[in-house]
């Protein structure tokens, strides 16, 4: 005999009462909410469900369908989308995408990072809501372990999971999945009693993929040992979603004592440990939206930073960044392009005056009685240049004339900025460097007017 309970959650009534039970405490009035519809059942249910929860709800639904160009029927499902909003009377936004750039990673993760690049850069929603539900969550949680992920990969998805940054570092929508606590035999069921159509995409049934092959040849199999398998696995991974909660306010925390903007004291770290040191270092990566790298990676990263000689030039690569040490700290960078060989460049006047090819800005601001004498300077004007080896300056009119190497040495600038830093000429007079100061004799007197030149690079 079945339960009252279990009928009643495998009713339309049911499935739309715990769709919204999952965003009612996540939503404000008149949420912007844009579904992630791929026409296939899953999506299809959720946008009827959605319409259906609209009004209850006070929130406002569009729909985005990315084509990423894989199957011959990618056609057909934008104009199935297309037909079932226009029945339903919502906006509808196609997005081809290009899977070229992610090519390397695989077939299936490609596509997963293009569409949800699209998602990022949706500007005008407040939640990308998706259709994944319990069993989703169980093949993704069996697929983390198999990979041997950690806490956070073993938390699989959440119910709401914010995005990071989006286009032109604007805040990106957070991703909803209200479904998570459906399975896949209740979403069908809810299909066929609400007579919906949907399509049906003929890569889920290509067990060469991963996801496909748990699904089609293992959870079978494990089903009949375990019926439960799909609710106790999204447990654990509850369980692993709370852990790295905790790990993620214990690595804020840490970060609170030991980093300062991109940069981290090596004593700060010591005193962590280890297995806080890489928790704080995958934490930073994940901040800046970047992948975190193998544990294995990010050990030896921390083995280098602790064990080379004060003078050593590590550099050690982290997925997309570097970790770089200097002078008793490391610093987490993008990665940095050598420096142009034979850099030279002609000053145009600009006050503020980027350059790309070295990684930063030079500015210029006009002062009276400091920085280098305008009165000083030539029609030719200024050019910058990189240090080539042998460079001299003299800041002082009774000081001794030192070489540039020791100076910014003694002024701690980390190596792979001196190799970036402007020199500051006037034909072939080394006459300022910024952060260090002006040649003697080409001060602004007082009551003179001068150019304060400031270098800010952005690593």
């Amino acid at each position: 005999m079945v339960s009252s309970r279990k009928s009643k959650s495998n009713s339309p009534e049911g499935v739309e009462a715990a769709v919204g039970a999952a965003l009612k405490p996540l939503l404000f009035a008149r949420a912007r909410l844009v579904l992630g519809l791929s026409g296939g059942l899953d999506s299809a249910v959720l946008l009827e469900v959605l319409h259906r929860l609209a009004g209850a709800l006070d929130f406002q639904l569009s729909c985005v369908h990315v084509n990423h160009n894989i199957s011959p029927n990618a056609g057909r499902w934008a104009a199935f989308c297309a037909r079932c909003c226009k029945r339903h009377d919502i906006a509808l936004e196609l997005r081809e995408v290009d899977l070229e750039p992610y090519r390397a990673e695989g077939l299936e993760a490609a596509a997963r990072r293009a569409r949800y690049a699209v998602y990022a850069g949706l500007d005008d929603a407040d939640f990308i809501v998706l259709a994944q539900h319990q069993d989703d969550q169980a093949e993704t949680l069996l697929l983390q372990l198999l990979r041997g992920a950690g806490v956070k990969g073993g938390s699989a998805m959440p119910v709401i999971r914010q995005q990071g940054r989006g286009r032109k570092g604007k805040t990106a929508p957070a991703v909803l999945r209200p479904m998570l606590e459906l399975t896949r035999e209740q979403i069908e069921a809810y299909a066929r009693a609400r007579k919906l159509e949907w399509v049906e995409d003929e890569s889920n049934a290509d067990t060469r993929y991963d996801r496909n092959f748990l699904r089609h040849r293992v959870l079978p199999v494990l089903g009949q040992a375990f019926p439960a398998y799909r609710a106790t696995l999204a447990r654990s991974a509850r369980h692993l979603a709370e852990a790295s909660l905790v790990l993620d306010q214990l690595a804020e925390a840490d970060a609170k004592r030991t980093v300062n903007g991109n940069r981290l004291a090596l004593a700060g770290l010591r005193r962590l440990g280890l297995a806080r040191a890489k928790n704080l270092l995958r934490w930073l990566l994940l901040q800046q939206g970047e992948i975190a790298p193998e544990a294995d990676r990010l050990q030896e990263g921390l083995r280098q930073l602790f064990e080379a000689g004060d003078d050593a030039a590590v550099h050690v690569v982290l997925g997309t960044s570097e970790l770089r040490r200097y002078a008793g700290y490391a610093y987490l960078l993008p990665p940095l392009s050598d420096p142009p060989a034979e850099f030279q460049r002609a000053w145009d006047g600009r006050r503020a005056w980027p350059l790309p090819e070295l990684g930063g800005t030079l500015r210029f601001a006009r002062r009276q009685g400091a920085g280098l004498a305008c009165a000083r300077v030539p029609d030719a004007g200024l050019e910058l240049r990189l240090r080539q080896g042998g460079e001299k300056l003299r800041l002082q009119a009774k000081g001794s004339t030192r070489s540039l190497k020791n100076l910014l040495q003694e002024a701690r600038l980390p190596p792979w900025q001196r190799e970036r830093l402007p020199l500051i000429y006037c034909g072939q007079k080394l006459v300022a460097v910024p952060g260090l100061g002006v040649a003697s004799g080409w001060e602004a007197g007082i009551g003179e007017a001068g150019w304060l030149i400031s270098w800010r690079p952005q690593v």
